[in-house]
């Protein structure tokens, strides 16, 4: 079994590999599939990236990692993800991450059922504790 950190930083290394690649008028939707964004947020040291989207028969789903760059824990972090096939929005999710110590980055993956045709996100942090 592998520790805390071995795996913590099997993670940093995975989201640190991951380029974040823009989506340009006209692109074609699997160009916008792979699209990853890393959005600031207006709360104070939060940095949101999302992945690009994968579905299966269940729905769709993004992982999305906030990286705390401030200096205090911030004990939890609303993150909402809006769907779209094309320009048609599929519906809303949201996940919750919890206890991000200052210069460390908490995941999670936001999943919306039934969304199987899904091909891009719009994740956002709507809120934090």
């Amino acid at each position: 079994m592998k520790s805390f950190c071995a795996v913590h930083r099997m993670r940093a290394a995975l989201w640190a590999s991951v380029a974040v690649l823009a989506v340009l008028p006209g692109a074609t939707a699997s160009a916008q599939t792979q699209a990853q964004t890393a959005v600031p947020s207006p709360a104070d040291g939060l940095q949101l990236t999302a992945a690009k989207v994968y579905t299966d028969a269940a729905g769709a789903y993004v992982s999305v990692a906030v990286k705390n760059t401030g200096a205090k824990t911030v004990s939890e972090v609303f993150v909402t993800c809006e769907f779209f096939a094309g320009k048609r929005s599929l519906g809303k999710s949201s996940t919750t991450v919890f206890s991000i110590v200052g210069g460390l980055t908490g995941t999670d993956q936001v999943r919306l059922l039934g969304g199987s045709s899904a091909n891009r996100t719009n994740c956002a942090i709507t809120g934090q504790k």
